[in-house]
């Protein structure tokens, strides 16, 4: 009924919730240890990041291509590189590719914006909201692909939509009931967290769409568009001195604490460049190998652990300062769905009832197998019958 289908390059997506996990954990030590959390120097640091990574592994790839000596295409990273005269042209022109990469950047420094600064002012809303929602990245994301991209989903991937679309539509509405509304949160807070909340996943969803139009269509380098989207949001993130106190807060950990505790900060700094690079580095390879929507579920895949942390912790689902049961197990139970319902749209579970396994990847190369070894037997008796043909002659 149920079947798992592993890949070979199911690595890729796995790498990525992996560094997405040690880069969360990371920056929740950074908080408590320096009660520094939530500030704009992050977005330079997670561009730097984004820069070195993409220009080691692509400079990398650059000096491996020339060792080889033949013209064939070569894998590496999950990117095929060809050379010689081979070399795909792309059908944009070089001015609007890097156009695309621009506004791919602009929209991850806004993204960072509103995570950073403007959601955790709202201090009485729950601080798991962003979480829970995420799946309305894979959503926005399939508006893209269809529409935009114009390729096709089937029976299995129509089914997980609905019922994550039913699942965060149970969220939203129960968030009215659980939140504690008053002087401190009122409705119109939570709508405008929720506004927010929306336009972050959608511009999640048009650097996926954009990345995934270059990688494809303009056969881009990902690891060049990466490099490349590093020094856009670098640069821009100097409009941030434009905004008063900007550095206050970091200028406030080096002022109260010792060398020694300086020195693990400006460490730990240096760690979130490296864990930036590395997550942003198989964040793009899974958008080239996989899909916008394979990328998207490592955003909420592990939201039931993540969920179950907060609780234990008294982070989130209070009710005047005590744990909140009923809030908590409910979402808990959503957000396993959702989980599951992503694995399912990406056929990384595949439900073999009522013709949902049919047009997945794990049953459509089974058939193929099948049909490979009834041509080579009907070969095979061919060659038999003419081999007896010729005998009797």
């Amino acid at each position: 009924m149920i079947k798992f289908a592993l890949r070979p390059n199911l690595i890729y997506p796995l790498q990525l919730i992996i560094w997405n996990l040690i880069r969360r954990l990371e920056t929740m030590l950074i908080g408590y240890l320096f009660n520094f959390s939530d500030s704009l120097f992050y977005t330079p640091l997670m561009f730097i990041g984004e820069f070195v990574s993409g220009l080691i592994i692509y400079l990398y790839q650059q000096k491996f291509l020339k060792k080889e000596q033949n013209n064939k295409p070569v894998k590496l990273f999950a990117v095929t590189l060809i050379q010689g005269k081979n070399d795909f042209i792309p059908p944009d022109n070089k001015y609007k590719i890097y156009l695309l990469i621009f506004f791919s950047a602009i929209f991850d420094w806004i993204q960072f914006i509103i995570w950073s600064t403007t959601l955790p002012k709202y201090l009485y809303i729950s601080g798991s909201i962003v979480s829970r929602l995420s799946g309305i990245l894979t959503l926005s994301d399939v508006l893209f692909y269809c529409y935009v991209l114009r390729l096709e989903i089937y029976r299995h991937q129509k089914f997980s939509l609905i019922i994550i679309t039913i699942g965060l539509v149970i969220v939203i509405i129960t968030e009215f009931f659980f939140q504690q509304i008053n002087i401190f949160l009122t409705y119109s807070d939570f709508i405008i967290v929720l506004v927010l909340t929306f336009i972050c996943e959608f511009l999640g969803a048009l650097i996926d769409a954009i990345e995934k139009y270059l990688f494809e269509y303009d056969f881009v380098n990902p690891f060049y568009t990466l490099m490349y989207e590093g020094i856009y949001g670098f640069f821009m993130s100097f409009l941030y001195f434009f905004i008063p106190n900007y550095l206050d807060d970091l200028k406030l950990v080096y002022k109260n604490n010792s060398v020694g505790n300086s020195f693990l900060f400006s460490f730990l700094l240096l760690l979130y460049i490296i864990l930036s690079g590395g997550r942003n580095v198989f964040r793009v390879i899974t958008t080239k190998v996989y899909s916008p929507m394979a990328r998207s579920l490592t955003d909420y895949f592990l939201n039931p652990i993540y969920l179950t942390l907060d609780f234990s912790l008294k982070n989130d689902f209070l009710k005047q300062g005590k744990r909140n049961i009923p809030y908590f197990i409910l979402n808990l139970i959503l957000s396993f769905i959702i989980s599951i319902c992503g694995c399912v749209y990406n056929e990384f579970i595949v439900l073999l009832f009522c013709g949902l396994g049919i047009n997945t990847h794990d049953q459509v190369s089974k058939r193929a197998k099948i049909l490979t070894n009834e041509l080579n037997e009907i070969k095979e008796g061919s060659l038999d019958i003419s081999n007896d043909d010729e005998m009797s002659d």
